[in-house]
């Protein structure tokens, strides 16, 4: 039985969405091989979902398989759909230029916090059927304090992709609509014509972007002020907005290409070929001891949670450095449950050979010291092992049960926090 952990760290994305509708069927072909740029050397074994002459139960296994699920999301990302909820095309523009730190002492935040902010412009972009330019970099809006240590050289498409999902959070269709490229440089030429919507963000002035868009009048609307302390955030829920639908849902995040690719790797390495064979378990640890992770007690907890599941792995996310610790977590394991074997993802994804042999195949677009030092980046990589687990379990900031048999209920992605 394999088991993955996560200890003392959020493992999860923060899938707090401003509504939970989605695009539903997206379909994808059996090609063998996908080509693109970076992630031109990964390569997938094949499947047949339409062939009578395989047994229902050998499709079934292969549907499961990790290479099938890192190909359709691959695909997915490298697809370009018609924009269901503006079909017309995007002319305008939100700026969003309150980014704290900016040039200076860094006074960012986590990136579940910066994707949060994200969302609900996302969604005000929709209604105004317009595109987002984001002044902030990476290196200025995430927080070192976070273990975000993103290199002056860092693309937020590095982090996560925009994508339109499902009622039950499935992806199905990218979204082009966030982009990195616009500064004081070029902004008076990338927004030429445009009327300017200026000061503070407030109802006032979303109401009159609704009102430009309905003339189609051009313009651009410079978020000027952090959205946590603006006026809309108090007004969201009565603000005029089209409904999201069974065929066009809401836009949020999904893991990045070289975060998919970094994650396939490492899942190739450790043998995880197929979802059902194992499950994850973050251990929240370090600054946060009010769930009690003492081994005894872990023990105790994956008796139960997983009970007779056929399991073979568990992966385990952690941020516990204490050696001595992690060490006695896996030697209990192994006796406790000689049938499964026990991942420490945390020591491995961060080892010297697993990052050596992610620069020497071209897997990241930054160095291996820069790898290293940005836990935001590997973490993310990590949570991308977590989406694809049989279930998640979780002893952390936000759940922390004696047993949860087959899986917590919560949402991995919201549940864990680093």
């Amino acid at each position: 039985m394999f088991i993955l952990f996560a200890v003392g760290s959020s493992l999860f994305f923060n899938l707090e969405r401003v509504r939970d509708i989605v695009v539903n069927g997206m379909s994808f072909t059996n090609d063998g091989e996908i080509s693109s740029n970076i992630y031109s050397n990964l390569t997938f074994s094949q499947s047949a979902p339409n062939d009578t002459n395989h047994d229902p139960m050998d499709l079934m296994v292969k549907d499961d398989s990790i290479d099938r699920k890192v190909k359709d999301k691959l695909q997915l990302l490298q697809s370009s759909e018609p924009d269901c909820f503006c079909p017309n095309g995007r002319k305008n523009w939100i700026y969003y230029t309150s980014c704290p730190g900016r040039g200076g002492k860094n006074f960012g935040a986590g990136i579940k916090d910066r994707q949060n902010i994200l969302r609900r412009i996302l969604w005000y972009a929709d209604e105004l059927c317009a595109k987002v330019a984001l002044l902030c970099h990476p290196n200025d809006w995430l927080s070192e304090a976070h273990g975000c240590y993103a290199p002056k050289t860092a693309e937020w498409s590095s982090y996560f992709a925009t994508v339109r999902k499902s009622f039950n959070g499935t992806s199905l269709s990218k979204v082009d609509i966030l982009h990195w490229d616009v500064d004081e440089k070029n902004e008076k030429e990338v927004f030429h014509g445009l009327r300017y919507i200026e000061g503070p963000p407030t109802v006032e002035k979303y109401n009159l972007g609704t009102r430009l868009h309905a003339k189609d009048k051009p313009f651009v609307w410079e978020f000027n002020v952090s959205y946590w302390k603006s006026e809309l955030r108090k007004h969201k829920r009565n603000l005029s907005h089209r409904e999201y639908n069974d065929t066009c849902g809401v836009i949020d995040f999904d893991p990045s290409e070289e975060l998919l690719g970094i994650a396939r790797f490492a899942m190739n390495e450790l043998g995880l070929a197929f979802s059902q064979d194992f499950v994850t378990l973050h251990l929240r640890r370090g600054d946060y001891r009010k769930c009690n992770t003492d081994i005894d007690t872990v023990m105790k907890y994956l008796h139960c949670s997983i009970g007779t599941d056929n399991v073979t792995k568990v992966v385990v996310l952690t941020n516990e450095n204490e050696q001595q610790y992690l060490n006695d977590l896996h030697q209990n394991f192994t006796r406790k449950f000689p049938d499964m074997e026990m991942i420490l993802l945390d020591q491995f994804i961060t080892s010297e050979t697993f990052v050596d042999s992610l620069v020497q195949k071209n897997l990241m677009k930054r160095s291996g010291a820069e790898y290293l030092k940005d836990n935001c980046f590997f973490f993310s990589a990590e949570k991308v092992l977590v989406s694809m687990a049989r279930y998640h379990l979780e002893r952390g900031h936000t759940h922390c049960s004696k047993c949860d048999k087959g899986g917590i209920k919560t949402a991995p992605l919201k549940a864990i926090i680093r």
